[in-house]
Parts: structure tokens; sequence; C-alpha cells
């Protein structure tokens, strides 16, 4: 296949067991397969880190996970090609493609369709009662830190989590749907606990049912396939149902079915999925666990979770997410990028895109390209970006010669095009992300923060840069010959 081959979701598949099918047939390198038994405690992650070190990123099937029948799956979003090929796009595909692709799906929601569960894959096996084990999922320890407070019995599972599991919930006053990515802490066989930012959709859902002294029902889809999961994290309004931008990015109805045992629908093809109920009093200490910013949340009393039932495939994989690493940075990294941009685009017309780097944990800082017309703009721009994603710290906005999916480009722009005095502002005191290690109490969870905006485009004193005509147009091939084709084998 030519690495500009475009795929329509008929070969991508719909489920994740079929989009590893896909990456098997058409690019399988992209996919890596471990038979021998490991670790779930510390093996498996260390495993991850030190190919990332290795800056290699393929998806890893573990076949075999100490005391579990289950493979994991995991890295499926450590590298943007990967991310670009769910949606269709050439493997080859521009952060930009992305964004305009994401974004011209994303304004077309088509409702989700509900099925009988004789044709959902995640009704195969359904365990309720005295059957249902969490501890028999390959759930893993991340970081050495990771604790939290387990029943008597079950300090084999101390600081196990659930990490990439999407929680859906029902608005209980306007019936609305939301999918939330919340970590789940093993405490029992069938009792979990549960961390909800403040600022997620779930926690005002949640909120409602405590209000009037209920539980919340709670079911996690896990094992999603990556088009899916890239709908449910579109930015929307708390009034958006997030399954029809599920549909909106495979581009027909999302197959969904009804819940053995609570009052909620979920992914026909998800691989598994927990029934839940949040209790709406029980408070148990949950954490230390290391978080996206790399750093660790701190310990606190969260609500307490049930699982009422299991369902899934004959053959299921459990998939996970190595948190604060590149497999749980971009996948929410890159559909930040679709509202940021329009929001920037909103202030100036110059804007022509936008980035969330992973070296800003693809969460506290974009990088802003335009074609500046008037002075004023870039400032404009950041202070759009600032408005569109309330976790950004800083914004830098470049000339359209920058490459602002490198950063040592946009690095040089600010050495060399920015008086700080002048080109940049500080606002103190901002919403931002509760768990940023730089917020004023982090200890605390304090959500303030400070922001910084950076115009770093010339100035119309600028002096020329250097360059050297004809780079473009050179034949390495015609002028180093045989040496040079020595050099790229190397």
């Amino acid at each position: 296949m030519s690495a500009s081959e475009r795929y329509s979701q008929d070969e991508l598949g719909r489920s994740l067991h079929e989009f590893i099918d896909f990456l098997d047939k058409h690019h399988p390198g992209e996919v890596l397969r471990v038979e021998r038994e490991v670790d779930p405690v510390f093996e498996v992650t260390a495993a991850l880190w030190r190919l990332e070190n290795e800056r290699r990123f393929p998806l890893v099937v573990f076949e075999n996970v100490k005391g579990s029948k289950i493979p994991c799956v995991t890295n499926v979003h450590a590298s943007f090609p990967r991310l670009a090929l769910a949606l269709g796009l050439p493997i080859d595909a521009t952060p930009r493609d992305f964004i305009l692709e994401y974004m011209s799906r994303e304004d077309h929601a088509i409702e989700p369709r509900l099925v009988d569960a004789a044709s959902a894959p995640c009704k195969q096996v359904v365990m309720t009662g005295d059957d249902v084990d969490v501890t028999a999922l390959p759930t893993l320890k991340y970081h050495e830190l990771d604790s939290g407070q387990v029943d008597p019995g079950f300090e084999a599972f101390q600081g196990r989590y659930f990490t990439l599991g999407y929680e859906i919930m029902k608005d209980p006053d306007t019936g609305v749907r939301n999918a939330g990515i919340y970590r789940l802490q093993v405490k029992g066989r069938n009792k979990l606990g549960i961390q909800i930012s403040e600022t997620a959709h779930g926690h005002y859902i949640m909120q409602k049912n405590l209000r009037q002294g209920r539980p919340t029902p709670m079911a996690v889809a896990i094992g999603l396939h990556p088009t899916v999961e890239l709908g449910f994290l579109s930015f929307t309004g708390i009034d958006v149902d997030e399954f029809a931008i599920a549909g909106a990015m495979l581009g027909e109805p999302l197959e969904m079915v009804k819940c053995e045992t609570i009052d909620v629908e979920v992914p026909a093809q998800a691989e598994i999925v927990l029934e839940c109920e949040i209790h709406p009093t029980e408070r148990e200490p949950e954490a230390p666990f290391g978080e996206y910013p790399g750093t660790y949340g701190p310990e606190r009393l969260n609500p307490v979770v049930y699982v009422k039932a299991i369902t899934m495939r004959r053959d299921a994989y459990y998939q996970s997410s190595f948190v604060g690493h590149r497999d749980n940075l971009l996948l929410s990294g890159v559909t930040r990028n679709s509202q940021i941009y329009k929001s920037c685009r909103l202030a100036s017309g110059a804007v022509t895109s936008v980035y969330v780097p992973p070296s800003g944990r693809s969460r506290y800082i974009c990088y802003v390209q335009m074609d500046k017309v008037i002075e004023g703009d870039p400032k404009n721009a950041a202070m759009a970006a600032f408005a569109a994603d309330p976790f950004l710290k800083y914004v830098v906005v470049v000339d359209a010669d920058v490459d602002i999916t490198n950063d040592s480009e946009v690095w040089h722009a600010i050495a060399t095009r920015v008086r700080f005095d002048h080109d940049a502002f500080v606002v103190s005191y901002s919403r931002g992300s509760p768990l940023d290690p730089a917020s004023y109490d982090p200890a605390g969870g304090s959500h303030l923060v400070t922001k910084v905006g950076i115009d770093a485009t010339r100035k119309a004193n600028y002096q020329p840069e250097i360059s050297t005509p004809g780079v473009d147009s050179v034949d390495l091939d015609a002028v180093f010959g045989d040496l040079w084709q020595q050099v790229r084998q190397d």
C-alpha cells in the first residue's frame, strides 16, 4: 500500500479487534505481539517506557498477562500516524490534515442506532451476581507509588487501575448520554474507586444524583475502535450526545445496546463492559496515582463504585493506556486541536493551523501558526486559544514558515523574534487543570494557574534571515551517488 492510501470504514473495521486485523493486513509493522508471560505489576509498563525511550511506538498485544486469561492491548494511540489511519487518512497525513478532517466530521453528527443483544458482540458472555470479578481482568500497576485502599484479601491488587474505560452516564434530567475517561482503582472483587475531576461533565451528572440521595448508574466500555474514541473525546457541550459525534467520525450510526442491570446504553462492539453504580455516600481513600502531567495525583476520599455485571466478547481484548505517556497523551491532544482552531479562526482569519504538542503533555502548550496581516492579531489568537481550552497555560503564535509540529523551530522563533516586554502577556489566577503540578496549590488540587501568551511572529523591523536558493530542488542521489544510498540505509 502507498503511504498516501486512504481507507474506507469497511476496511478499518468498527471494533478494536477489526482495527488490529486491519493493521496486521496493511501495516504489520505497527503491531507487536508478546507471547511470553508478563507481570502486570510494572513489567508491562517498564517495557512500554523502554520502547518509548527508543522512539518506538507500536501497538502492543500482551497475549499472556500473569493472573488473567485475557490479552492486554496497549499503546494503540501512541503513534499519530495510527490516529490518522483511524479516520481513514493516509499514514503520512499531517496534523493539519487530521484537524481539518476531524472538524469536517465533527460538524455532521449521526444519531446512534439501538441493536438487539443477540447481535451485540459485547453480550457474548454475561456475568452477574457472584460471577462478577474484576480481578480476573489484566489490570496493571503503572508507576512505583501507585496505591490506594483495598479490601482485606486484595492486597495483591493494590495500585492496580483501569485507565482506558469510557465511563458512560445519563443526565437524569435530560437523558443525554455522556462518555468520559476517569481512572478506576481496583479495590475488591466487585468494588472500585473513582476519581472524577470537578470540571468533567460526569461530575455534574453524579452531583445531580447525589442531591437526590441516589446512586449514579454508570457503564464502563473497554476496548473500542479508535475512531469511536476520537468521537467520544470531542470538545462538546454537556447537552451534546457524544455517541452522535462518534457516529460522525464513523460516517454511520454507532451501534448501541442496552445494559443488563442499569438503564444505560453502550457500544455494541465494545470488548468488555462493566455495569456499575456509584454509591451516593460511600467514600474511601483512592490514589496516589501517576497522572498525565508526569506527577502523582494525591490521595483523596473518593466515591466507591460497585460492579453489578460484566459482559464481554468470547475472545475479548482488555485495553489499557499508559497514563503520562504517548498512548495517553496523544489521544487527548489531537481532539483538542479542533475546538482551539475554530476559536482562533474566529479571532483572526489569518490563523492557518494549531498544534498541541506532546512536549506540553498534550494539554498545557499550544502553537498557533498564522499569516500575519496586522499587528495585534497574534495576541488575539492566543487569547482565543486560552478561551477554547482552559487547560492551556502557554500559547505561542508563529509565522507560516515555522513548522509547529517541530518544537525546535518554535523555540527558534521564540529565541529570535520575541521581545518579552512587548510581545508576551501574563494572566494570573486563571482556571486550569486541577492535576497541574504548577498550580497555586497542587497538593490541595487547586485549578488556579498562570497563563502566558507569546507573539513569536516577525516584527516590522525584523532583519532578513539567511537562506540558500535551490535547497528543495537538490537531488542528493545525483550529488552524492552510492555514498548517499549507504547513508540512507544506515
